[in-house]
């Protein structure tokens, strides 16, 4: 498999026409924020703060499985919301993946159309991606609360290409966990793991550009079957 796409049955490989992006991790790293929020969230709804050990492998999954995972005692509705008014209270910890903005315009100049998934819900993402000088680049934002099952189900992919109009074997997703890779793997997606194993792997995203433009035969990283490359570690990217 080419970096140009999946080869097709008759035809040639497909170009990536359309690109999605998971938000944290890959444009902004907000990682500290949600846990000094997740603590706070425990205090509230369970009487005791969330651990750093209970946190970290939960990071990326939906508001839902935040509620089970966690113990809470409050609805995924009002935990949403307690996630939109408390937020802000530890937004000067998100840092901005400095390469995102050059990409971004980068692929906005080619015509590529571009989309954010993430398992945030709509509030919340509009206002991390307006904060970070992001928001205008997509001409969709496909978040948890719009879509019955978050990642990594394909659900809120498939609506990000629906709002798009773009085909699962023209698209690819730049994702950052197994979240991001299992739910573009169940909407026929090609993956692109920043750190993390996928179809292709970039440690920098400013490495997406080459390996998207690349012609047959010519990528800078080889596309393989996501099903090849299942290992779940992830490399801290340098940015951060």
């Amino acid at each position: 498999m080419s970096a140009r796409g999946p080869e097709s049955p008759g035809g040639p490989p497909a170009p990536v026409e359309a690109v999605l992006f998971d938000l944290d991790g890959v444009l902004v790293h907000s990682e500290a924020a949600w846990f000094r929020l997740m603590e706070e969230c425990g205090r509230v709804f369970r009487g005791r703060a969330v651990t750093r050990e209970e946190f970290a492998p939960t990071f990326g999954q939906s508001t839902a499985e935040d509620v089970r995972s966690f113990g809470l005692s409050c609805s995924v509705e009002e935990l949403d919301r307690f996630y939109a008014e408390n937020f802000r209270r530890f937004a000067a910890e998100i840092l901005v993946n400095p390469d995102a903005q050059p990409v971004l315009s980068a692929l906005s100049a080619r015509g590529k159309p571009l989309a954010v998934v993430t398992n945030t819900a709509t509030p919340l993402a509009h206002e991390i991606l307006e904060a970070a000088g992001l928001r205008g680049f997509f001409r969709a934002v496909a978040c948890a609360d719009q879509v019955p099952r978050a990642k990594p189900a394909p659900d809120l992919v498939l609506r990000a290409l629906a709002a798009l109009g773009a085909s699962p074997a023209a698209a690819c997703l730049v994702g950052d966990s197994r979240f991001d890779r299992e739910a573009a793997r169940a909407a026929g997606v090609r993956f692109i793991g920043l750190g993390i194993d996928g179809g292709a792997r970039i440690d920098r995203l400013s490495a997406l550009l080459a390996l998207i433009d690349a012609s047959p035969g010519e990528a800078p990283l080889a596309w393989v079957q996501d099903d090849d490359r299942d290992d779940d570690r992830k490399d801290e990217a340098s940015w951060r």
